[in-house]
């Protein structure tokens, strides 16, 4: 995904004679200097991302537009069950959605963080460069901010899309369950964060091994096991919510957008037991006689989700700012 640098030639205040175009017209005034080479080198990455990300924002703001007039339609005839007829008109179309916006960490990673380092190595555009005026730390930090940039423009667009399709018919799709991973990785600022530390694993194994396609294994090693590890729900250490019933009136009502956690039996003296503890018993009367009184059901609210999410992209974002600024001093103190 990388090409090739034309030979630069670097001039008094870090810029080079090569920032000219073929034409031999300036570049505009934002990309002179390094910012231009950069560009030059990854453009056929960049341009691609910038271009599937518009076509994914398009086609998500269309599905939108055309989800909330099946809305209202449907609302308007009385249809009964929503939820399975959202899922036979619109359910194809999440599905293609969330496994697009599964696609964006290891895009960052594989085919924008891999390269980055690695291609210059093989090619020895690094010792080019850096055997003039510039010096390896600005020209791994103008790469790395390039990078970054294009990541967080890209992630933040398919992520504000597909957010704002989702949200009006957020009870609707994927059964209401936004704490699966398909919804909660794929909304708000958790996009952002997971392509951010994809991309800084994908940069890391690039300055490590040195040799791209190997990189690119490796970044794509660890996006899949990534995926596993975040393949069940993922609750991040928020505290449930909690509502508690006479076992005579059976387990609690899940709130309106709620998300099931947990099921238990209570006993008098409140020690929780399992769901099934009074599971065969016929009536009420017979549970007490086993010593349940209670059915407790924990929940996470919908109001809860940007909190349990921007607490998570923190977490991830700490990690990747982390590894970035490792890889930015490893590689200023180490030949490349």
């Amino acid at each position: 995904m990388t090409t090739a640098a034309q030979k630069p030639v670097a001039t008094e205040g870090g810029g080079t004679a090569g920032n000219r175009t073929e034409g031999g017209k300036q570049p505009p005034r934002i990309l002179r200097g390094l910012p231009w080479l950069v560009w030059r080198q990854h453009r056929t990455a960049f341009v691609a991302c910038l271009l599937l990300t518009a076509a994914g924002c398009v086609n998500m703001l269309w599905q939108r537009h055309s989800t909330l007039g099946w809305l209202e339609r449907a609302r308007a005839h009385g249809a009964v069950d929503l939820v399975q007829a959202s899922g036979q008109a619109y359910g194809e179309a999440f599905q293609n959605a969330t496994w697009l916006m599964s696609l964006v960490p290891v895009v960052a990673g594989v085919l924008l963080g891999a390269p980055l380092i690695a291609g210059d190595r093989e090619r020895g555009t690094v010792q080019l460069v850096t055997t003039q005026s510039v010096t390896r730390g600005r020209w791994l930090a103008v790469k790395l901010g390039a990078a970054v940039l294009i990541t967080v423009v890209c992630s933040a667009a398919l992520s504000a899309a597909f957010t704002a399709w989702w949200e009006p018919a957020h009870d609707l799709f994927n059964a209401g369950d936004w704490l699966a991973t398909d919804v909660f990785a794929a909304t708000g600022p958790v996009p952002v964060a997971v392509a951010l530390l994809h991309l800084a694993v994908g940069v890391a194994c690039g300055l490590l091994v040195r040799r791209t396609l190997m990189a690119m294994g490796i970044t794509f090693g660890f996006a899949f096991v990534w995926n596993l590890v975040l393949s069940g729900e993922v609750p991040l250490g928020a505290k449930p919510r909690v509502l508690v019933n006479p076992v005579e009136e059976g387990q609690p009502a899940l709130p309106e957008g709620a998300v099931r956690h947990d099921n238990w039996t209570v006993d008098a003296q409140g020690g929780l037991h399992g769901f099934g503890e009074c599971f065969n018993e016929r009536t009420p009367a017979d549970c007490r006689a086993r010593g349940i009184v209670g059915e407790r059901l924990e929940y996470f609210g919908y109001d809860q989700m940007p909190g349990m999410q921007w607490t998570y992209a923190a977490l991830v974002l700490t990690a990747a700012v982390a590894l970035l600024a490792l890889t930015l001093w490893w590689g200023r103190r180490r030949p490349l």
